[in-house]
């Protein structure tokens, strides 16, 4: 079996502001690509899914942090239109779509993702879903014009870590993107070359306790001092939680069984 698990609107937003220039000779030149996109994937794959993020202030993150996403602006009102008639789509087309209060969309990914008996896809350009990739677990990412199947051998040549210390660099190098502050003054490089050499980050702050780090990382000592609570905090940010409550039904998830 082979399940293709979709961020629904990763994929929304990047058909959206594609053909954007296109939209006054066609309202619904957004909805029509990504649904020729989706119909392909029933050659290929078994069972699909979409998933939907719930409400940004109901989610464990907004609670630890407020200011989590907060640079993130509302949905233009073309897009949310877009949004509503790709559910109605999909949903008679018998594609399973999830959503839940609490849980932002990669939650219910990685949760599916890592239970599915058979191989998973996970569609989407967000690198936070990187942290999920197992043998039986991969990621399409779509950049320019081109699809790149993303794999735990490819991640680890290309990125020099674990897929599952990925969230301990992101701890430390922070993510404007999402708003997760990490440890200031430390970046990429950094951060990578710290996580190789001690883990992860709650082991590397053990470290910086004992006043222990290698002679080589000694220079980093004063930038990762009195920092540890904000580089649990963004870990915590960053983690995928694949224990979120998820339907384990799986022929729920086999393309047009919502049909019959």
């Amino acid at each position: 079996m082979k399940l293709m698990l979709v961020d629904g609107f990763n994929l929304l937003s990047r058909y959206y502001f594609a053909t954007e220039r296109r939209r006054a000779l066609d309202p619904d030149v957004t909805l029509k690509g990504l649904l020729r996109k989706v119909d392909g994937w029933t050659n290929d794959f078994t069972h699909i899914a979409f998933f939907w993020d719930g409400p940004r202030e109901t989610t464990h993150r907004y609670a630890l942090f407020p200011d989590y996403k907060a640079t993130r602006t509302g949905l233009p009102e073309p897009l949310f239109h877009d949004y509503v008639k790709l559910r109605a789509a999909l949903t008679e087309r018998g594609i399973f779509q999830s959503e839940l209060a609490g849980y932002e969309a990669d939650d219910l990914i990685g949760a599916v993702a890592t239970a599915f008996p058979g191989e998973s896809y996970m569609y989407s350009s967000d690198r936070d879903l990187h942290q999920l990739l197992s043998p039986n677990v991969f990621q399409i990412v779509p950049k320019k014009g081109e699809e790149m199947i993303m794999n735990r051998e490819v991640f680890v040549a290309t990125y020099g870590v674990r897929p599952e210390q990925f969230v301990d660099v992101k701890a430390l190098q922070g993510d404007a993107s999402d708003n997760i502050p990490g440890v200031r003054g430390i970046g990429p490089k950094t951060a990578t070359i710290l996580v190789q050499s001690y883990d992860t980050v709650e082991t590397l702050y053990d470290i910086v306790r004992q006043e222990a780090l290698q002679e080589a990382h000694q220079k980093f000592a004063k930038k990762l001092d009195g920092q540890e609570e904000v580089a649990l905090l963004s870990k915590r940010l960053s983690l995928i939680d694949i224990h979120a409550p998820i339907e384990t039904d799986w022929e729920a998830y086999r393309f047009g069984s919502h049909l019959f």
